[in-house]
């Protein structure tokens, strides 16, 4: 897998995720417990990883072992 495929997949889970985050504040999904648990036990998490995986991309490569 390239590098570039590796961040573009990144990438596009850290857009899902801040979607996820956009319905659970602007939409009536923030009832459900479920819902509330899932946002913070998944999505929060999974931002945090790949937003400093996305500012630290080339330090996680080396650190993962991903080549060019």
């Amino acid at each position: 897998m390239t590098t570039q495929t590796v961040r573009t997949a990144i990438r596009w889970a850290h857009i899902i995720g801040g979607l996820v985050i956009m319905c659970y504040i602007y939409s009536p999904l923030h009832k459900y417990a479920v819902f509330q648990w899932a946002v913070k036990a998944f999505v929060l998490p999974l931002l945090t990883f790949t937003g400093i995986w996305l500012w630290k991309f080339r330090q996680f490569n080396k650190l993962f072992g991903i080549q060019d």
